[in-house]
């Protein structure tokens, strides 16, 4: 972990100092750009490979940095209950953050970021056996009973790649995202062991980039 942290400052300082000087018509954007990011997301947690949905919004106050809200949210039946007397265990899993970035590249076609997620994260452990009721403003639905939930600080590191697939006159345009990110959490665990819940994260999307931009 200690590597992947020093790699990621390496290639922000490298990726500074190697595309400072690139520009063309495109990367000519003065802040006002805005961007929508839904992907879906592949991690490993509690040693079982779990997949969920992301969706970022971000704003571009100046051009190359952006800032905004990042959200994921998954949840994976498991195959041990921990201390726990559970019929079929199951985990959900949420994310909230505030993300900045740093985009070291902003191409016609191609755009690279650099980013780093603070926020909150928390992972309940259910028993899919029991169901309870919740309401919404849609109506009812049901969930499995919460056992147990783990709240945690998180820190998360990563890099966006976005290759255009659809220009609209950047009103918006269309990208596909790959995300890849490393996730660190904080605090005191109720069930198993921080380890469970730190691990590299891949997301795979569609962004719309553009909305309010300002030429």
């Amino acid at each position: 972990m200690k590597i992947f942290i020093k790699l990621f400052f390496v290639l922000t300082a490298s990726s500074t100092f190697s595309f400072g000087q690139a520009s063309d018509k495109f990367n000519k954007t003065i802040g006002g750009e805005g961007t929508l990011d839904v992907c879906s997301f592949y991690t490993p947690l509690i040693s079982t490979d779990t997949y969920g949905l992301n969706v970022d919004f971000k704003f571009y106050p100046v051009k190359s940095l952006a800032t905004g809200f990042c959200a994921s949210i998954a949840n994976r039946k498991i195959g041990t209950a921990f201390q726990y007397t559970i019929g079929q265990p199951i985990v959900y899993y949420y994310e909230f953050g505030w993300i900045n970035q740093y985009d070291v590249l902003q191409k016609d076609r191609l755009r690279i970021g650099l980013n780093i997620n603070n926020g909150i994260s928390y992972s309940e452990l259910g028993d899919n056996d029991v169901k309870v009721k919740y309401w919404t403003r849609y109506g009812a639905g049901e969930k499995a009973k919460i056992i147990s939930t783990n709240y945690f600080y998180l820190l998360e590191p990563g890099l966006d790649i976005n290759v255009r697939l659809f220009s609209h006159k950047h009103d918006p345009d269309f990208y596909l995202t790959l995300k890849t990110k490393y996730r660190f959490v904080f605090g005191d665990i109720k069930y198993g062991q921080r380890s469970d819940f730190t691990n590299f994260y891949f997301g795979l999307g569609i962004s719309a980039i553009g909305f309010f931009d300002k030429k």
